[in-house]
């Protein structure tokens, strides 16, 4: 065998195996892993053109694998508005979203007629209410047109002339599974949109070019990402994404999801489980309701707050209707495509569980591990379903830091403080992943770590001290159990021989820090296949 090409020595490798067993170092050789041992073992391996490198007690773990997120949404948001609220932006009332609007008019430089765009935006969190109407937003912007993406991305608001695009004039019906938000006492549109009236438009605003691309990847890379999902492509952005993975490598690895609207063509193409330079086709994204955040998540029992237009009785949004459902997960499993659903309320997961009985009952095969994605205000009875139909939960665990307090208003404390109950999960037997879904929240893996394992609010209150989980369950939803979900649990997701050699360098260990320090554990270094793609320093 020839020598490594790198060794890392004298850390605290965390390998994440079965055992979880913790080594001093590892040895990487044309990008896999060749050996994992004592620092006196591995280094014994070097040869003369062998890079070692001693990390003086920092910790390895495994290349973190974001198990839902949407590349092809983040891209395109690295030229525009980043209207996000504190913590994680600066946005704290309307004057300050037109001002970084403007900003963002200035520094792309729009022709008139042209999209003016802002994300993240979140009135719920803002000190003056956060109030945008169409006839503002065309005030301040009268030769362009306006898009402002609700935090949630299954909503947000437009300006006059987007409305006449849509065609939602005064009286306007609202389309099925979605919602057109009307002026106080009037049926006049307001310029806020929801789900159904929102998504099929701004899908197809997500436009990108390679440097856009480029520099989405390299923020992953940053955050020690190594894989990550893109977690509902047009069938046009995965033949761009393909042709990038065509000219060079991919420096992270990048897993689309179709949109379901777009499966056909993908099963027609032969792309569906393909790979070309980091590049797969994993699988298909169905969407079957909204956000909690948004009050658009479809539940059985109705919300405390309304819905977002002012509805009573409310019980949120059904995005895609049971035949279209049925449709997708029966074509799906006929071709061996991996389903995955986002479903962040329990009337949705009871959709989605039907759809999956109704094509076992026809004899159609399930295509294996089935993905709920989110599965947030769940009923802990739905976790039995999973087990017994081979579901398994992606878990979003930072909405009990970021949107806590919102939950406990929008849904009552009982239901709030079992949101994302990944330790009941774990106690089924399920192995549930966690994920950012960024540009929803941030990227930040150690983040996602210390909210599963504290699940504190922005105010401080504990949503569901009976849901947390340890460090080191957390680290295993990050890593083996994010690559079992996507079914490459044999090539990534610990730090193990034979593995790709995908592993981050920590300052410290988040497994020994205490827990209001896990959030700051820094990343040093992210190695993909043997290669360094991030370097602090």
């Amino acid at each position: 065998m020839s020598a490594p090409d790198l060794i890392l020595t004298n850390a605290t490798v965390l390998t994440v195996d079965a055992d979880d067993a913790v080594a001093q170092a590892v040895a990487v050789t044309d990008g896999l892993i060749t050996a994992v041992g004592t620092t006196d073992e591995v280094i014994a391996l070097a040869g003369a053109g062998t890079e070692v490198v001693d990390l003086a007690g920092r910790t390895v773990v495994p290349g973190f694998i974001d198990a839902h997120s949407h590349v092809s949404m983040g891209a395109p948001y690295v030229k525009h508005a980043d209207l996000q609220t504190p913590p994680v932006g600066e946005t704290r009332t309307v004057a300050d979203a037109l001002r970084r609007l403007h900003e963002a008019k200035d520094r792309n430089d729009p022709a008139p007629g042209e999209y003016v765009v802002g994300w993240g935006y979140f009135p719920d969190q803002m000190d003056d209410g956060g109030v945008l109407t169409a006839d503002l937003l065309d005030q301040e912007f009268p030769d362009h047109r306006v898009v402002v993406v609700h935090v949630s991305g299954h909503g947000g608001y437009v300006n006059g002339r987007v409305l006449d695009d849509l065609g939602y004039a005064p009286g306007c019906a609202n389309p099925e599974g979605g919602t057109v938000v009307r002026l106080p006492g009037t049926d006049i549109p307001s310029g806020e949109l929801w789900e159904q009236a929102w998504m099929p438009f701004v899908l197809n605003l997500l436009h990108y070019g390679r440097a856009e691309f480029d520099a989405m990847l390299t923020e992953y890379a940053r955050w020690g990402v190594t894989t990550v999902q893109d977690g509902a492509a047009t069938w046009a952005q995965i033949q761009q994404i393909r042709g990038y993975a065509e000219q060079a490598p991919l420096p992270v690895d990048v897993r689309s999801l179709v949109i379901y609207s777009d499966l056909d063509k993908v099963i027609d193409a032969g792309l569906a489980d393909t790979t070309v330079g980091g590049h797969t086709v994993q699988g298909v994204k169905l969407i079957l309701d909204g956000s909690p955040q948004g009050r658009t998540a479809h539940v059985t029992q109705e919300y405390v707050t309304g819905g977002p237009g002012g509805e009573q009785h409310w019980h949120g949004i059904a995005s895609t209707d049971v035949e279209t459902t049925n449709t997708v997960v029966a074509t799906a499993y006929g071709h061996g495509v991996q389903v995955f659903a986002h479903v962040n309320g329990d009337a949705a997961i009871d959709q989605l569980l039907d759809a999956h009985r109704a094509a076992t009952a026809a004899g159609i095969t399930p295509t294996g591990r089935t993905i709920a994605i989110h599965s947030q205000v769940m009923r802990l009875d739905q976790l039995d379903d999973y087990v017994a139909n081979g579901f398994e939960p992606s878990m979003f665990t930072i909405h009990t830091y970021l949107f806590g307090d919102i939950h406990i208003a929008n849904f009552g404390p009982e239901r709030a403080f079992g949101i994302s109950p990944m330790r009941s999960a774990l106690a089924k037997g399920l192995r549930p992943s966690n994920h950012s879904d960024y540009p929803i929240t941030p990227i930040n893996p150690l983040g996602l770590l210390w909210s599963s394992v504290a699940r504190t609010s922005l105010t401080g209150v504990v949503l569901g001290e009976q849901e947390r989980i340890t460090a080191a369950q957390a680290l295993r939803a990050l890593t083996i159990d994010a690559a079992y979900e996507h079914r490459t649990e044999h090539d990534r997701g610990s730090i193990e021989v034979g593995k790709l050699a995908d592993l981050v360098v920590l300052d410290r260990n988040p497994l020994e820090v205490a827990v209001d320090e896990i959030r700051d554990v820094a990343v040093e270094r992210t190695i993909k296949r043997g290669v360094t793609v991030y370097a602090a320093r």
